[in-house]
């Protein structure tokens, strides 16, 4: 009895360190609203190519001359990597274009669908599962 009892304790111990794991990661729509796309201009300042999700953060003058600094998620970097995105491509200083979708908390955060860098190339950027594959307009 004491063992079928102690199987089930360290079962449910396993189910739950999972569910812990699964839930870590989140979906596009948890965090993005996709029926607020976003079209930014700006250099950037900032680049962490890091999994899950890298991140890219650039200053966006505003229409009164203000900056805001935004942070937009991109794919993995081996993700990139393979669609030809590279750590030299996104220096911060750089002028880059970000097509993608707002943050649902509000703030000046993004779900990158496409980037045109600099050169004018275009790079897919998003590697969401459940993001949407083209911009609404």
């Amino acid at each position: 009895m004491r063992l079928s009892r102690f199987g089930i304790i360290v079962a449910a111990a396993a189910v739950g360190s999972l569910a812990g794991i699964a839930s870590a990661h989140h979906s596009f729509s948890a965090e993005f609203d996709s029926s607020k796309p976003i079209v930014v201009d700006g250099e950037i300042t900032k680049v962490r190519l890091v999994n899950p999700h890298s991140w890219i953060y650039l200053d966006v003058k505003n229409k009164d001359g203000s900056v805001t600094n935004w942070g937009f998620e991109f794919a993995t970097p081996s993700s990139l990597r393979d669609k030809g995105l590279g750590k030299e491509d996104v220096l911060p200083g750089t002028h880059i274009r970000i097509e993608g979708y707002r943050a649902k908390n509000g703030g000046p955060f993004g779900y990158s669908r496409l980037a045109t860098l600099a050169n004018g190339r275009v790079v897919q950027t998003g590697g969401a599962p459940d993001a949407p594959t083209a911009a609404k307009r």
